[in-house]
């Protein structure tokens, strides 16, 4: 593993622990039985796709310096996209975005995902070889659905097995 530690390393680091900060912050409206079903759902799906669109045959982007496996994105998908899914659950249940709701903001969410992934390769954090941002658009609502449905199937399914989801 070829490591240089530069700014996209701190950019990495930064964007972690505000992502960490945000998980502190919404953890206790859930509990914490959903919180580890989130966290699991996102380490495993974004880390399988991630890795399966980083590998060979496809190599259409890399995290950081260098093709191999970098730590930075290591922090990411362990800190970063489950605390944004947790802070995207906690505003869309918090405020009963239910119905048409849901559609403007999954589109909401899905600007500022766009804007946070141009901020990223930006800051050479991430590095397209084959990938177009516009590939992106599809992704994220795509992505912010399934975790919708997610969140409701548990939700009922521990409700079912009398685990308390309420957090007041």
């Amino acid at each position: 593993m070829n490591v240089t530690f530069d700014w996209n390393e701190w950019f990495a680091i930064l964007a972690s622990a505000v992502g960490f900060l945000v998980f502190l912050a919404v953890r206790s409206y859930f509990s914490a039985a959903m919180v580890v079903i989130v966290v699991m759902y996102n380490i495993f799906l974004v880390a399988s796709i991630d890795y399966f669109l980083i590998a060979t045959p496809f190599n259409v982007y890399i995290f950081g310096d260098n093709p191999t496996y970098e730590l930075s994105g290591a922090l990411f998908h362990l800190f970063m996209y489950p605390s944004a899914s947790l802070l995207f659950l906690f505003v869309y249940d918090k405020f009963e975005l239910y119905g048409l709701k849901t559609v403007w903001y999954i589109a909401g969410w899905t600007c500022f995902a766009l804007f946070f992934e141009w901020v990223s390769v930006q800051n050479r954090f991430l590095v397209y070889t084959d990938w177009k941002l516009y590939y992106s658009i599809p992704t994220y609502p795509a992505a912010a659905v399934m975790l919708i449905l997610l969140y409701r199937f548990s939700t009922a399914k521990l409700l079912e097995l009398g685990y308390d989801n309420e957090y007041k």
